[in-house]
């Protein structure tokens, strides 16, 4: 019994050099691991898919083909703002954009103003700008009530300081356009009519 405790341990003993080294083998693995694939799952491609479409306009029109680094959603007193950096940092300075894709300073004071939005919904035909999913769900439900049948021909955006409103053209004569406000209220010339 002796001896084959004394063989056992002698056994046990050879082997724990090989498993240092064994995990010697799998740690340096992994740190090469790591070297090689250390990127965020999220790619800058993905990061510029869901932007807002006025933010996307934004980007293709001041940067062309410029390769996305990253883009950072950040807040600033409250107010949202898209940072778009570049790989050629040097020769490409970061963008700052507003979600209306107004273009920004660095201090965040407006470069250049957001282009006004307008959609025209066309049977057969390209789609611009923004979409009825766009709209807040209080604009799309004011519409369906007023012209739940009608063919929408263009619908623009309008923006005075903070206040967004949007005017619905309509195909037919039968349905006169609506002014709508961001909150659902319908506006005539007038003031509100109701909601």
């Amino acid at each position: 019994m002796a001896v084959c405790c004394l063989l056992l341990g002698g056994v046990l003993a050879g082997c724990a050099p090989h498993r240092e080294e064994a995990s010697r083998y799998q740690a340096e693995r992994l740190t090469e691991y790591h070297e090689h694939y250390h990127n965020p799952l999220l790619s800058p491609g993905a990061q510029f898919a869901v932007l807002p479409p006025a933010v996307q306009r934004t980007v293709r029109a001041e940067a062309g083909a410029a390769s996305i680094d990253s883009i950072v959603k950040d807040t600033n007193g409250g107010e949202l703002v898209y940072r778009i950096y570049f790989h050629s940092r040097g020769v490409d300075p970061p963008l700052y954009v507003a979600p209306d894709g107004t273009l920004l300073n660095p201090d965040l004071s407006v470069a250049i103003g957001a282009a006004q939005d307008t959609v025209g919904v066309l049977t057969g035909g390209p789609v611009t700008g923004i979409t009825l999913s766009d709209l807040p769900p209080q604009v799309v439900k004011r519409i369906q009530e007023r012209a739940p049948d009608a063919e929408i021909s263009y619908i623009n955006k309008e923006k005075q300081g903070d206040k967004v409103t949007y005017e619905v053209v309509f195909k037919d004569r039968m349905h006169p356009a609506l002014r709508i406000a961001a909150d659902g209220t319908v506006l005539s010339s007038d003031g509100p009519v109701r909601k």
